[in-house]
């Protein structure tokens, strides 16, 4: 057998190539299938990178109107004024997005328990 062609080149074959563990069985076809669950402090990296979201708008906000007063309509301060309005628009627009991720995140958990619940006491 050419070398290639070995499960694990670099390695000794052993008697037995099968895996030594079994495979789990395949939940039955009338169970829906349910995606895993995220993380809880995978939810709070959405937070976390807000106030980097935040920085970053309301600064490319303010930079983009200086570079357009400078070096386009010279409407000093008014074109710098409307980049930083422009870059809180777009902070606060961020804040509203994560704000609601996270409700809805909550009002799923809420629901998944009351199923949980409901499940329980049915099979009690």
């Amino acid at each position: 057998m050419p070398a290639h062609d070995e499960p694990n080149p670099g390695r000794a074959r052993t008697a037995s190539t099968e895996p030594t563990e079994k495979a789990e069985p395949l939940p039955p076809e009338d169970v829906p299938y349910a995606p895993p669950k995220r993380a809880r402090w995978f939810l709070y990296t959405d937070a976390s990178s807000l106030g980097i979201e935040i920085a970053v708008a309301v600064t490319m906000g303010a930079v983009g109107g200086y570079y357009i007063e400078r070096y386009l309509t010279h409407w000093s301060p008014w074109t710098m004024l409307l980049g930083f309005a422009f870059g809180v628009v777009v902070a606060a627009k961020a804040v509203l997005r994560t704000a609601r991720a996270y409700q809805a995140s909550l009002r799923r958990d809420a629901a998944e328990q009351a199923q949980d619940r409901a499940r329980d006491a049915k099979a009690e």
